[in-house]
């Protein structure tokens, strides 16, 4: 097994790269200079020799120019992969994965002893923050997302391989960091709630990067900010966006709206599918009649509930959000309904809650299904009899408010099983609005990306002017599993990135450059093993025929979600187990797909 030599030393200096190939015989390391392409391949002359007989002789280049990474194939015969997609050339981030053959190829960053500060790859780093965000719901428990960014220095930010052992001597050995574009990071903290987040950031801060440069973060905390990944990820980001030299730490939580803030309307793009949600919204928006807003994460729940109240009678007084899945179980009925002094350990004065505050106004119940069987029985009171009593009273408090709540759960399905009350949910459930999800909404992805490239212009100093037109067909090939907020996301990345004028393909992050050209994932296993094998055979365009490749992968998927469920007898949650997923998932697909139990 190779190692990487020991390092110059010299002040000053930025952190070094290094293209780490590993095999089943070891790991081979080679460092990669600025402007100096290193070849990799089984015989030489190569820049780094690796044994194995799926490369070929000369098999690919990575380089390092300016601030951007590139790997290009030389013609290989088992070819260059990145997230299961063949590639002649691309530009990759620190710690994606590059399959060679049949090895597995990513550059480092190496820490001032020569080690590997650990840092991901964009996709596998997102892996990592659904795994924890799964966790986290399943034992309620918290977890912190940071992203980091270095201020200006002269006249430019250093780039983040530049201070990333800052970042990483500040956190635990188990946190994780990925790259976010050539200037920021993104740092995911499990088992951390705010307060500590907050400290952590501060360190971090404290640290200054290449020339004096201040180290700004922004902080987002499950479930205190948001509920999803693509929430966390966006929330943090936008509080490094807002930290100055002067308040280099931003925290990002939980809010109310207030009278007389300004909708943001990110999903309220008129397309062919939101055209009857938009008329039934207008419909429904001058009524008192609870609705409940039902649809996947990311799709616009927010938004169409801000639209609900700004277009009512009650625009004049407050909305107020909760997010019932970011309250602790214990605390559910205090934060809905108040409490009084001395009603529980801890409570020192008298607080109203969020029914109070919201009299004559809205309520923004998020997350319903989330709320415990308990709270919902106290919901229900109130809703039916207009009064509350708060914590450690007896005193009826009369409250006027509208309800709005939103969930992408089927509480329908969760009546079933007893897990939400049926009354409750039939005295929510007045007006149901369906949100169709992005992938449905075709339309609308232009126009939202341009929306979005402007907002992330103005956020980062850019003035990135549109988008080539394979960007665009990448953008409407991919099925956006965090619909209209994890576009927002891309869009803004691409801009953090792009050093064109034009967003290009390889400015995408790797799932979506290869949906268009890749229906189906491939797998390592599937790359030929010998050196004297065929190609891997030809990936079938979906651009050609979008509707026939899309319509068999739903087939095969609802095969396999079948026979998992008809294996552990119709059961959701031993399915869900048995297929490595998320309960809450398996429903949406089932649903989607049409799948129903055979005697239902």
């Amino acid at each position: 097994m190779s190692s990487a030599p020991s390092p110059p030393g010299g002040p000053g200096e930025g952190q070094r790269l290094a293209v780490v190939v590993k095999t089943q015989h070891g790991t081979e390391i080679a460092l990669l200079a600025p402007n100096t392409p290193l070849v990799v391949g089984r015989t030489e002359p190569v820049d780094l020799k690796v044994e194995d007989p799926t490369l070929s002789r000369r098999h690919a280049r990575f380089a390092l120019a300016g601030d951007r990474l590139i790997v290009e194939d030389l013609g290989s015969r088992n070819g260059t992969w990145i997230a299961g997609q063949r590639v002649d050339r691309a530009g990759i981030e620190i710690g994606d994965e590059v399959m060679l053959g049949s090895v597995l190829a990513c550059v480092h960053v190496l820490s001032p002893t020569g080690e590997s500060l650990g840092i991901d790859g964009e996709e596998g780093f997102l892996r990592r923050v659904n795994e924890e965000a799964s966790r986290a719901r399943e034992l309620r428990r918290p977890f912190a997302l940071l992203v980091v960014r270095a201020g200006r220095a002269g006249d430019r930010a250093p780039l983040a391989r530049d201070w990333l052992a800052h970042v990483r001597e500040a956190i635990r050995p188990f946190d994780r960091i990925a790259t976010y574009g050539p200037g920021a990071a993104q740092v995911l903290l499990p088992e951390m709630g705010t307060e500590e987040a907050t400290r952590v950031a501060q360190r971090i801060a404290a640290a200054r990067a290449k020339g004096g440069a201040p180290l700004l973060v922004g902080v987002a905390v499950y479930p205190d900010a948001g509920s999803t990944p693509e929430a966390l990820i966006s929330l943090s980001r936008d509080a490094a966006n807002r930290a100055t030299p002067e308040r280099p730490v931003q925290v990002e939580g939980t809010r109310a709206f207030a009278e007389g803030e300004v909708l943001e309307d990110d999903a309220l793009v008129a397309g062919r599918a939101m055209r009857e949600v938009l008329a039934t919204v207008e419909r429904v928006a001058g009524s008192r009649v609870p609705v409940i807003l039902h649809g996947e994460t990311g799709t616009g729940k927010e938004v169409l509930a801000r639209a609900l109240h700004e277009r009512g009678p009650r625009q004049r007084k407050r909305m107020v959000r909760v997010n019932c899945g970011a309250i602790p179980r214990e605390l559910v009925e205090s934060t809905l309904f108040g409490h009084e002094r001395g009603a529980f350990t801890g409570a020192a004065a008298q607080q109203k809650g969020v029914f109070e505050e919201a009299d004559g106004g809205t309520v923004f119940l998020d997350e319903i299904g989330e709320l415990a069987l308990p709270a919902q029985a106290a919901l229900l009171r109130v809703l039916e009899t207009g009064s509350l009593c708060r914590v450690g009273s007896l005193r009826e408090i009369a409250v006027d408010v509208r309800v709005v709540s939103a969930t992408h759960r089927d509480l329908e399905e969760m009546v079933s099983s007893g897990a939400f009350r049926g009354d409750l949910f039939y005295r929510l459930s007045t007006v149901v609005i369906e949100i169709p999800p992005l992938r449905e909404r075709l339309d609308e992805i232009e126009p939202l990306a341009r929306r979005f490239l402007a907002r992330a212009n103005e956020g980062n100093a850019r003035a990135v002017r549109g988008f080539t037109p394979a960007v665009l067909e990448r953008l409407r090939a991919y099925a956006w599993p965090g619909n209209v907020r994890e576009l927002r996301n891309v869009i803004e990345r691409a801009v953090v990135v792009t050093r064109g004028a034009l967003i290009d393909v390889e400015d995408l992050p790797a799932r979506v450059r290869g949906e268009a050209a890749a229906p189906r994932a491939v797998a390592a296993s599937e790359i030929p093993a010998s050196a004297t094998g065929s190609d891997p055979p030809p990936v079938e365009d979906e651009g050609q025929d979008p509707a026939g490749v899309r319509g068999r992968v739903d087939e095969y998927e609802a095969r396999i979600l079948r026979e998992a469920l008809e294996a552990s007898g119709w059961s959701r949650k031993a399915a869900a187990e048995r297929l490595g997923m998320p309960v809450r998932t398996l429903s949406y697909r089932m649903k989607r797909l049409g799948l129903r139990r055979p005697d239902r």
